[in-house]
């Protein structure tokens, strides 16, 4: 049987889906709907998404389930894909210089690496998920390691590409026997238009959902193609997640009264490969704190 291969036409410009970066896009903006197993690729043949119904089995999306779903709490970081950031106000009225964003329901599991900045964490470490709660950690592995070895059969050069960074990376920040070092895990977030950030630039992104079918829509969107794809519980999305995408508007089921929906989201930190060992992660942390110069 021959996968269905679909070619898509810009409808938009980059810069015109940058001028809506932050927006809730609805249906409108969409001109395809993707409801079964289909390769998309842009004029030019490169690779847009790669999209397989329930390729997942139910005993493998439960264990991530239960196992990451409480990761998840309220935070206000994430930006563009939760409508934008902006100046946060202190109660007594004074508007400060951290940047901030409406609060979502999101978490995430395994590693983060280094970054440099006000408010920020300057060293590799162990998400608070991966550190209180170990065992869950663990436990959710063949999990991610599905996903991981999907990726390798379905996207074989952009897996070789990551690979080649894990290979390269201290192996305490990396998933055991993927070539993931984090996962996103969110519950009824509905993203607003954005391009993800902090993942490895050409490596190939995915989403998985699980969802209790209480609802309609929630389409990933590509806007630029016109393209919306209905995933739903058991199916796997790799995607180019450096394009501009969002979900549209969650709509309730007649009888309803609220839904629920986990998506998880895997990748690979963009500097993960500068972490060293965490025995000299913790060194060089203490010499910082007497006043010593950290090499």
């Amino acid at each position: 049987m021959h996968m269905k291969i679909q070619s898509f036409k810009r409808i938009m410009t980059d810069k015109q889906a940058e001028k809506l970066k932050g927006k809730f896009l609805g249906e409108e903006y969409g001109k395809h709907l993707i409801t079964e197993d289909c390769d998309g690729i842009d004029s030019y043949g490169n690779l847009l998404f790669r999209f397989r119904k329930k390729a997942i089995p139910e005993n493998i999306l439960n264990l991530g389930v239960q196992s990451y779903k409480d990761s998840i709490k309220q935070t206000t970081s994430r930006g563009n894909a939760a409508g934008g950031y902006y100046n946060r106000v202190r109660q007594d009225g004074v508007v400060t210089n951290f940047k901030v964003a409406d609060a979502v329901s999101s978490g995430n599991v395994g590693f983060m690496d280094a970054k440099d900045g006000f408010g920020t964490v300057n060293y590799c470490r162990k998400t608070s998920f991966a550190s209180d709660h170990y065992d869950k950690y663990k436990q959710g592995i063949p999990f991610v390691k599905f996903i991981s070895d999907e990726y390798k059969i379905l996207c074989p050069n952009h897996w070789e590409l990551q690979n080649k960074y894990v290979q390269g990376t201290n192996k305490n920040y990396v998933i055991t026997d993927t070539v993931y070092t984090t996962v996103t895990v969110n519950e009824n977030f509905r993203t607003a238009l954005h391009q993800d950030s902090g993942d490895l630039t050409n490596a190939m992104g995915n989403l998985i959902v699980w969802e209790n079918g209480n609802y309609t829509g929630g389409y990933f969107m590509l806007p630029e193609y016109g393209i919306m794809i209905d995933i739903k519980s058991n199916d796997l999305l790799f995607v180019d997640v450096h394009k501009w995408h969002c979900n549209t508007d969650f709509k309730l089921k007649e009888g309803c009264e609220d839904f629920l929906r986990y998506s998880f989201v895997m990748y690979y930190r963009e500097y993960m490969y500068r972490c060293q060992s965490p025995s000299q992660t913790l060194i060089d942390l203490k010499n910082n704190s007497l006043g010593y110069k950290t090499l």
